[in-house]
């Protein structure tokens, strides 16, 4: 009698392990549901970006140059191809991971700063078998690629410094070491607090600066290039150090107005106010016609997929 009482009883096994399974398909179809809901309202922010600007407008003003479209498209994946060689370093991820990167820029361009990370944190979740955690990894190269930009944005700076005071208004200056003060304070607690802050190893946040650092030369050089095709009558030698200006201005946080802010300061250097503000239209408007490109191909992707399943 003492054995039967010590028998274990597994009659509710299988119950505990079809209640599990449910539960799963339950998650992933509401995570599937909210995805597509998320497809869905991206979808309508850049429709009606466009609709408002108005594609006979944009088609008016893209160029008849094959180099335009060429080094937007280059332009366009810089971001997701530097982060697909990190994640495959880091968690030896599949080549597959570059559809979810693509969609992590798009939701951080369109909707919410930091949303693509919660994304890519829920597809990492279900498809990367690493001994490094998601939110650890994803968040080692956030912080990682804001501090490149900022010791890159310094050191810009510095250069322009002799003759940045005569294109910034007198009442800017203030906010510009404001801004200064901010950028250097950063990348210097990383430093002091990197035991705390990382998950990821020395080496591997070596290799993640590495690839950061050569992500946004090659993007500062693939947009002077961009812009060189739609006014080549202006010297490229302008447009790189106009590049560079608005990597500077973009990330200097006590700043206000800074698209407006660079536009001035474009068109004090180039003296021609009506191309510069097609250009940055054109350059706006043509990045959200391959979002919506971009989101319409992943979104079928994944339609036929789900198709196939079971």
């Amino acid at each position: 009698m003492t054995a039967a009482l010590d028998t274990p009883d597994w009659t509710d096994a299988p119950l505990a392990e079809r209640q599990t399974q449910t539960s799963r398909r339950l998650r992933d179809r509401m995570a599937d549901w909210l995805s597509w809901g998320l497809s869905l309202f991206v979808l309508a922010v850049v429709v009606n970006q466009l609709a408002s600007f108005g594609l006979d407008r944009l088609y008016a003003m893209l160029p008849a140059t094959p180099a335009f479209y060429i080094i937007l498209v280059a332009l366009y994946i810089t971001l997701p191809l530097s982060e697909m060689v990190i994640f495959q370093r880091v968690w030896q991820a599949p080549a597959a991971i570059f559809a979810p990167l693509l969609r992590k820029a798009v939701i951080n361009d369109l909707v919410v700063n930091y949303g693509g990370e919660l994304y890519l944190y829920r597809w990492a979740r279900r498809h990367v078998r690493s001994s490094v955690l998601p939110f650890g990894a994803i968040k080692d190269v956030s912080i990682l690629s804001a501090a490149v930009g900022n010791v890159l944005t310094l050191a810009t700076l510095a250069v322009a410094a002799p003759w940045l005071g005569d294109l910034l208004p007198p009442k800017l200056i203030g906010p510009l070491w404001g801004s200064v003060a901010i950028l250097s304070a950063v990348p210097l607690l990383l430093a002091i607090f990197s035991r705390r802050v990382f998950s990821l190893t020395s080496g591997e946040r070596r290799f993640v600066i590495w690839i950061h650092l050569v992500r946004i030369l090659a993007s500062s050089v693939l947009m002077a290039l961009l812009w060189s095709c739609v006014l080549p009558e202006v010297p490229a030698t302008y447009w790189f150090a106009l590049q560079s200006l608005r990597l500077l201005v973009s990330r200097l946080p006590l700043l206000p107005n800074k698209d407006m802010l660079f536009a001035s300061i474009a068109v004090s250097i180039v003296g021609q106010q009506s191309s510069i503000t097609a250009l940055l239209s054109l350059t706006a408007m043509a990045t959200l016609g391959l979002h919506l490109l971009t989101f319409v191909g992943l979104s079928l992707k994944d339609g036929l997929r789900a198709g196939r399943q079971p």
